[in-house]
């Protein structure tokens, strides 16, 4: 290889790294606009087929606008006042709840030290130096979430906004991004921004579903077991679901640590577990594939880096939006001749067909 081709190799390359770093920075310090900018761009995505069905009844594009977000929104808010309501009682009793959970902590460990003595662990010692401190996070973190309101009601009111002036502007917006290329490019543009409209309209209305199916069935799960709120943790555990892998198991684990501390029954934490466990399954196997299915098309591996760089750049947001954001970026790749590799190794596809690549270079 030429020693020249070498230089220019690597000055691309160092060029490619400075923007991949100052990009990654810029997203980061700009997070609290960046954000609800990208909320409110899927959830105008998502809103548009429903605003054109109200818009032939309403004259306004405003008012058809604004109907929209009603018919959204008000479930959201009665839903909002019965979890808010449950959420107060809670927070009241949180001193007594982690007591409890230390308490019933303390109680395995005797249990532990009883039942294999010969292993003389000392798992009480154990538990009060390192254990009690850790089952505190879950509820800290809760607290800490759902007590920021300034935070959170300052985002989702840019969001609102954002959204509304989106698809006011919707028109506008798609002439723009269309009027920015060639005349023999805008087919290619409009079949790439059509994918991209069914991507985000499947996935976020995907979402929504399996929300809604999993607050159920969970509430309906918790009350039968007899835990007490089953609303507010059952509806907290399909919020959490929106965390891809890790949200199902945080959503089990702080109804079973209120029933370590509260319930009168040993036998109600595990029937939380199991339950929870089973609806996992059925979740992960049944609920998610077949509502959602795959309009992600995103492999495991990229998923979870995705994953792990979102959520470093945008914490919780960034983690809920990682795979949205990746699936776009894999459409808008698979547009262009010179990253058509890259997005077919990105598919959910290629286990199955590794000659895709072949083909892809030698078309």
């Amino acid at each position: 290889m030429n020693p020249k081709s070498n230089i220019n190799y690597l000055q691309q390359l160092a060029y490619l790294v400075i923007v991949v770093v100052g990009f990654g920075f810029l997203m980061n310090i700009g997070a609290s606009i960046i954000l609800p900018l990208i909320f409110a761009t899927l959830f105008a995505i998502f809103l548009t087929p429903l605003e054109k069905k109200i818009a032939k009844y309403v004259k306004w594009k405003w008012a058809s606008i604004m109907f929209t977000f009603s018919a959204v929104i008000l479930p959201l808010v009665l839903v909002g006042v019965l979890f808010s309501y449950q959420l107060v009682r809670i927070f009241e009793s949180m001193p007594s709840i982690n007591e409890g959970i230390k308490q019933g902590g303390r109680s395995l460990a005797r249990w532990v030290d009883q039942t294999l003595p010969m292993l003389n662990i000392q798992s009480e010692n154990l538990l009060i130096d390192s254990v009690e401190s850790a089952i505190d996070k879950p509820f800290d973190l809760l607290g800490y979430g759902l007590t920021s309101t300034s935070g959170i009601l300052a985002g989702l009111a840019f969001t609102l906004i954002y959204t509304y002036l989106i698809m006011y502007y919707r028109k506008s917006i798609r002439n723009f991004v269309f009027f920015q290329f060639d005349k023999r490019d805008r087919k290619d543009v409009k079949e790439a921004v059509g994918k991209i409209k069914d991507t985000v309209q499947g996935y976020v209305g995907g979402v929504g579903i399996v929300i809604v199916i999993l607050s159920s069935i969970n509430t309906l799960g918790l009350w039968l077991i007899g835990i007490e709120y089953p609303l507010f943790w059952g509806t907290l555990a399909g919020l959490l679901s929106v965390i891809p892998y890790a949200g199902t198991l945080l959503g089990g684990l702080l109804p079973f640590l209120f029933a370590v501390a509260t319930s009168d029954h040993s036998w109600q934490p595990w029937a939380i577990v199991i339950y929870y466990a089973v609806i996992q399954q059925i979740e992960g196997n049944f609920i998610t594939p077949k509502i959602v299915g795959g309009r992600v098309n995103i492999n495991p591996l990229v998923a979870i880096i995705s994953l792990l760089v979102f959520g470093m750049l945008w914490g919780i947001g960034g983690i809920i939006l990682a795979l949205p954001i990746i699936s776009i970026i894999r459409i808008i790749l698979a547009e262009f001749d010179a990253t058509e590799a890259v997005a077919a190794l990105m598919g959910s596809s290629i286990a199955n067909r590794p000659e895709v690549f072949k083909e892809i270079a030698d078309s």
